[in-house]
C-alpha cells in the first residue's frame, strides 16, 4: 500500500508541473576540481605492528620508520612479506618520526624531543645530530633542501649543512590554511602531504604553498578498517620514479597499496 500511495503522490506532482507550475532547477553537487584519480596496481603485505611514520624508497629498497616510545626503529622492508628487517632502534626516551633520505644520508625526526637522528645510509651508523623547535612530524626533500612539517599548516625547509629553517611556507586551499600536515613525499617538483586523522594526501606547489591537487583514499582506508579493526590512520606515502608510482599504507595497517596517479 505504502508503494501505491507514494506512486499516486508522484503522478499528482507530475500532473501539477505539467498544468503550469514550475519545476525547480536540479541542484547539481560541486565538482571537486582539486580531485586527482588513480588506479591501484598492486596490493602488498605490510607489518601490521609497524606505527608507521615514514615511508622512503631508496636504492631500490624499501625504508620505513616508526613511532611510539620503546616501539621506534628504522628498517629496511621485505616486499615479499611486508616485514621488517630493524637497522636502527631508538632509545626507549625517543618517539620516531619521519625520515627521508638525501646525499646518502638518513635524515629522521622525533615527534616531541626536538632532535634530529642522521646516519650513512651505507650501513645505517649513527653520524649526527640536529635540533629543531617544533615537533617533528613528516621528512622529504626537493633534492636540496629537507622539507619538516610538525602537524600545522607550515612546511619548513632545512639547509643541510646547519640542518636550519631557511624558508617557511603556509599551505592553503581555497578554504584557507590546511592544517595537520603530516608524511611528506616530493613528488615531480611537488610536495604530497599527508592531512592526518584522513585519507587525504594533498599536491603541493612549494613556491606558492597552495594546493593544486587532493588525492581521496578513503576507500582503501575504509576497507582496511572493515577488514582489520585495530588497523589505524593513513600515514606512509614513498614514490618510486622508476614505475612513477605511490607506495601508500598506514599505521597498523596489514596491507599497503602500490597505486599510480591519472
Amino acid at each position: 500500500m505504502k508503494l501505491q500511495s507514494g506512486l499516486c503522490v508522484v503522478i499528482s506532482l507530475f500532473i501539477i508541473g505539467s498544468c503550469g507550475t514550475k519545476q525547480r532547477p536540479k541542484t547539481e553537487l560541486p565538482v571537486d576540481t582539486l580531485l586527482l584519480s588513480y588506479t591501484i596496481l598492486s596490493t602488498l603485505p605490510h607489518n601490521a605492528e609497524a606505527f608507521t611514520e615514514g615511508l622512503v624508497i631508496y636504492n631500490n629498497k624499501i625504508l620505513e620508520s616508526t613511532g611510539l616510545k620503546g616501539s621506534s626503529w628504522i628498517a629496511e622492508v621485505n616486499l615479499g612479506s611486508g616485514q621488517h628487517e630493524k637497522k636502527v632502534t631508538l632509545d626507549d626516551r625517543y618517539f620516531g618520526e619521519g625520515i627521508t633520505v638525501l646525499h646518502d644520508k638518513i635524515y629522521q625526526l622525533t615527534y616531541e624531543e626536538k632532535i634530529g637522528f642522521i646516519y650513512d645510509a651505507a650501513n645505517y651508523r649513527k653520524i649526527g645530530e640536529f635540533k629543531y623547535n617544533s615537533q617533528g612530524w613528516g621528512l622529504t626533500h626537493d633534492n636540496k633542501n629537507l622539507i619538516a612539517s610538525d602537524g600545522t599548516d607550515k612546511l619548513y625547509f632545512l639547509d643541510t649543512t646547519h640542518v636550519q629553517v631557511i624558508r617557511t611556507l603556509t599551505v592553503t586551499d581555497p578554504s584557507g590554511r590546511v592544517k595537520n600536515l603530516n608524511e611528506l613525499e616530493y613528488v615531480d617538483g611537488y610536495v604530497f602531504a599527508n592531512v592526518y586523522e584522513t585519507a587525504l594526501i594533498l599536491k603541493i606547489d612549494p613556491a606558492s604553498g597552495k594546493v593544486v591537487g587532493r588525492l581521496d583514499l578513503s576507500a582503501l582506508a575504509t576497507e582496511i578498517k572493515r577488514m582489520y579493526p585495530t588497523a589505524d590512520v593513513l600515514n606512509g606515502i614513498a614514490y618510486d620514479p622508476k614505475s612513477n608510482a605511490l607506495l601508500i599504507t598506514g599505521k597498523l595497517w596489514p596491507k599497503s597499496y602500490l597505486i599510480r596517479l591519472q
